[in-house]
């Protein structure tokens, strides 16, 4: 069973009870493993990972999270070639694994980690948590960590994407993406599940022409069988009074929509290319405005939160897409908290909705304005970029022409932020050290004074004009200043001691303009010690 390299893993589950060994397919409502035969016929089914693509993470996290008898069971990782061999060969060493943990012991999975996880009472996070004692903060946290468990539930129980689809050399070239920074971020694992990254800021190349823009990404299969990027840009507003997918909103949809983020029911969309009739979610992506459908199929149901059981009708109606409105969550006796759950699409499940942000509460200095934006409401439409093999994947129907991005140039405290680039110019990670310090910075080359022509000048962000101002030379340096042509001559003589001829023997100073004897006084001085006859 030796491992090779950039090989496909299973993963192996003996139920310590009935001694049953069965390959991994997922997890089922109550937690427990999903499991399916070791055949060849069912590796589609298999919970395949190799070291690009690994969702053996979220499952146990989630199988800790969610299963009442986690002890019961043992997982084995083994390689998925040949599976029916495999397969039995680990069945014979369990028959002994005191005798044989020496071969068992490479394949063995350590599930230590995803078990103290499973208990939030002993973590330093929740201890704070405790200490704090702030309902509102701890659904907050709890809603970051059930909201990925959500999404983590409904997410493929296959392998997600294949990573070595993707063309990063193109990525790169075509939006400025680096696997590298993806994948510091975070935002690469999510993506590999089916999900979006964060807010990110990207070059993409367009018509020739370098461009910023902010937008969430994602993967997408294109028509080639390529992965490309999906960019998900900032809408003004979610297009409510257009049809989407065949279905237009009714003013309670519109009115749900923009108040907590989800339409609340299940309503029946086309799919244009295949004409197919599909029952699904509705949900505004509160970050971009971009309206976006989930398959109703496609999300798990879900029976349990922590240590909350949810009653048949519950459950019926987080299935039909309406809301549970306070909610009490208990995910230990010292972590309780009230929440409304909902559907929400970009989830893939259940989440704890949002609050509505308060009148003026989410106020930004946005660009030297202050708006009183909400989280239904991000600022600023960005242009449509070219995904990867020269496909056009567009966040919006309709939205194809490009507009250059303005960047916002203070954070929500009224920091300065420094963007990647500068006039088509890449910034290093010191000149944005600087920039966000408030000091001057030097960008050479840069190619936006209208007509195309390189340019360099010193950058400095103004607090006045809410933007950054260009100078030709350091604004933080002191000039030497060069006087007017009147006041050279005083200059020279009576600060650098240069001698002028027509007054070199008067023993007063110059005064301003004055290149020659200023009265009939310093006139006799001047010409008796120059040795001049009256």
């Amino acid at each position: 069973m030796e491992q090779k390299k950039n090989q496909k893993d299973v993963l192996i589950v003996r139920d310590e009870k009935t001694g049953e060994i069965s390959v991994v397919a997922g997890l089922k409502k109550d937690g427990t493993p999903k499991t399916t035969a070791a055949s060849g016929a069912n590796q589609k089914d298999f919970l395949l990972f190799d070291k690009n693509s690994n969702p053996l993470d979220s499952f146990l996290d989630n199988f800790f999270r969610q299963c009442k008898e986690p002890k019961r069971f043992g997982f084995y990782r083994v390689a998925a070639e040949n599976i029916e061999h495999v397969i039995d060969v680990l069945k014979d060493l369990l028959k002994n694994p005191e005798k044989n943990r020496d071969l068992l012991e490479p394949h063995h999975v350590d599930t230590s980690k995803y078990e103290q996880q499973a208990q939030p009472e002993n973590t330093p996070q929740a201890q704070e948590t405790e200490q704090a004692a702030v309902p509102e903060n701890t659904g907050e946290q709890a809603e970051e960590q059930t909201g990925e468990q959500a999404q983590q539930q409904a997410g493929q129980s296959g392998t997600g994407i294949d990573e070595s689809r993707i063309d990063w050399a193109n990525l790169e070239e075509q939006y400025g993406i680096k696997r590298e920074a993806l994948e510091a971020s975070g935002d690469l694992e999510k993506m590999l599940g089916y999900g979006k990254s964060a807010l990110v800021t990207v070059t993409p190349l367009i018509a020739g022409e370098r461009y910023e823009i902010e937008a969430r990404l994602s993967f997408k299969e294109m028509p080639d069988g390529s992965i490309g990027i999906v960019p998900h840009t900032i809408r003004k507003e979610p297009k409510l009074d257009e049809k989407f997918m065949e279905h237009e909103f009714t003013p309670e949809d519109k009115e749900n929509l923009k108040k907590t983020g989800n339409m609340g029911r299940v309503v029946e969309l086309v799919d244009k290319e295949t004409g197919e009739i599909i029952p699904s979610y509705i949900s505004i992506d509160r970050q971009t405005n971009e309206i976006e459908a989930i398959p109703v199929k496609d999300v798990p149901v879900t029976t349990r939160i922590g240590q909350t059981e949810f009653t048949e009708h519950e459950i019926a109606e987080l299935v039909a897409g309406r809301a549970l409105p306070n909610k009490e969550i208990v995910l230990s006796e010292k972590r309780k908290f009230t929440a409304t759950l909902q559907v929400n699409v970009e989830r893939r499940g259940v989440e704890f909705v949002p609050k509505p942000k308060q009148n003026g509460q989410n106020r930004r200095q946005r660009n030297g304005q202050v708006t009183g934006q909400t989280a239904q409401q991000p600022a600023r439409p960005v242009p449509t970029a070219q995904a990867a093999g020269g496909q056009t994947a567009t966040g919006t129907e309709g939205e194809q022409k490009p507009k250059v991005y303005k960047f916002q140039w203070l954070d929500e405290n009224g920091n300065i932020r420094a963007p990647k680039t500068m006039g088509g110019i890449p910034l290093t990670q010191q000149q944005q050290q600087n920039f966000t310090a408030g000091n001057a910075i030097l960008v050479k080359d840069m190619k936006r004074d209208g007509k195309g022509e390189p340019f360099t000048a010193y950058v400095k962000f103004s607090f006045e004009a809410g933007k950054p101002k260009y100078y030709r030379n350091n604004p933080d340096v002191a000039q030497e200043i060069t006087p007017a042509s009147e006041s050279r001559t005083q200059v020279a003589v009576n600060t650098h001691g240069n001698t002028n001829e027509a007054t070199r023997h008067l023993n007063q100073p110059l005064q301003q303009g004055q290149t020659a004897p200023a009265n009939t006084q310093q006139q006799r001085t001047q010409n008796r010690a120059a040795g001049v006859r009256m």
